[in-house]
């Protein structure tokens, strides 16, 4: 059984609808939400305790110690809990 042109597009632009849905929940649920502050280098999350704490953030803030975004080691997110 051929399919006609107008089914195949159909099946193509359903396709490509779901292949695009399920890239942007991949990208939005990464590994650290997207209202990171980055706050210098680290080696553990510990190292990050004191970077992510007050004055210049609220108690409840975490500090996440990750792979840097631009590839140069790891770095702070600090990030609310």
């Amino acid at each position: 059984m051929a399919l006609s042109r107008l089914q195949f597009v159909v099946i193509l632009v359903i396709c490509s609808f779901l292949v695009n849905s399920q890239s942007k929940d991949v990208r939005e649920n990464g590994d650290h939400p997207s209202q990171c502050v980055y706050k210098g280098p680290c080696s553990s999350n510990t190292d990050c305790r004191s970077q992510c704490g007050p004055p210049d953030f609220p108690p409840e803030t975490i500090g996440l110690c990750q792979a840097s975004p631009r590839g140069h080691g790891n770095i702070c997110c600090c990030a609310k809990d």
